[in-house]
């Protein structure tokens, strides 16, 4: 096994039929180490700062390298433990390794479940709640698919069927939401839409560990949907003595594909959270109380049995939002 740990002397290490072992995400090395270099394998390690890795030592976040049918390289992600004893035999000498590797790549069908209940007076108008099964984790996303109780493939839903897509009133991103946060730290969040928060973030507003690039007044999403559903669970909030708070747009998951298609969405989920694409994603981390929280704030089907008074009081809730962050900004 060969050790680099200056990267950009890669190209002039020869790994050849080695192992190649750093301490980066493997993405950064694939190509100098694996494909030029010819390397049979790497092992990596990558952990963010925000996953605790030296209180979580046996964490492994989920990684991934482009598939390559000529070479067959492979990659191990590690934990801050095993990086740790790996790094601890280099410095007494040569490290052989034995490593075992089965990978299957197959067709498999994509399984999608749709359920829908249609209104008496406007059946095609629709509000989606979506939820995915992608990560294998307990709140990232078994939380979103468990209260939803729908599994939507957002961006096929979205694109398949231009009249059925041009229908869709609202969105509703539900990911990784059941959050102990006692255990896994951080906070219930609504991600806005694309705001002036995402151009110039200032005041009260804040990004995530996630982080987020900075937008252009033509990436704005203006819609009322926002500070509708802001206020909502912030009323549920204060109900059940619960915490909740926004952040600017990031971007990253279902909410995507609706503001794509132009189509009002935004994001309920937690961050920071130190158990992020990890094995340690289970359901200890998960709170029934916080489930239910989101479950009922979601629950809002007052948007579709809105009247006059409803559009009133929708109308002052962004008048008296408006002021109140133009006073934030002031201070």
């Amino acid at each position: 096994m060969v050790f680099i740990e200056d990267l950009s002397k890669l190209k002039n290490i020869d790994v050849k039929s080695k192992i190649v072992f750093v301490e980066a995400n493997p993405f950064m090395v694939y190509n100098a180490a694996l494909i030029q270099g010819e390397a049979i394998g790497m092992m990596t390690y990558d952990n963010p700062k925000y996953l605790q890795p030296e209180k979580n030592t046996t964490s492994i976040q989920f990684r991934t390298i482009p598939l390559n049918q000529t070479l067959k390289p492979w990659a191990i992600a590690l934990s801050h433990e095993a990086k740790e004893r790996l790094k601890a035999s280099l410095k007494k000498g040569k490290v052989n390794l034995n490593v075992a590797i089965e990978t299957k790549i197959y067709p498999s069908e994509e399984l999608t479940i749709v359920a829908e209940v249609k209104g008496s007076k406007y059946p095609k108008q629709r509000l989606v709640f979506s939820a995915h099964v992608q990560e294998p984790g307990a709140n990232d996303n078994a939380t979103g698919v468990g209260v939803a109780l729908e599994i939507v493939s957002t961006r096929r839903y979205v694109q398949e069927d231009k009249e059925r897509a041009k229908n869709i009133k609202w969105g509703i991103s539900l990911d990784m939401f059941g959050e102990n946060t006692d255990i896994t730290g951080g906070t219930f969040l609504i991600e806005k839409m694309p705001d002036p928060s995402a151009i110039w973030t200032r005041g009260s507003d804040k990004h995530t560990e996630w982080r987020g690039r900075k937008m252009s007044l033509e990436q704005m999403k203006p819609h009322y949907l926002n500070d509708f559903l802001i206020n909502r669970f912030k009323q549920q909030g204060e109900r059940a003595n619960w915490v909740v708070k926004t952040n600017p747009y990031e971007g990253g998951s279902d909410h995507v594909p609706f503001l794509n298609g132009d189509i009002p969405c935004v994001l309920f989920w937690h961050f920071t959270d130190q158990f992020y694409h990890t094995d340690n994603d289970r359901l200890d981390k998960v709170s029934q109380t916080t489930l239910k929280n989101v479950g009922i704030a979601s629950l809002v089907y007052a948007l579709l049995n809105a009247d006059y008074n409803l559009a009133r009081e929708t109308i002052s809730q962004i008048d008296y939002s408006a002021i109140e962050r133009i006073n934030e900004e002031l201070k």
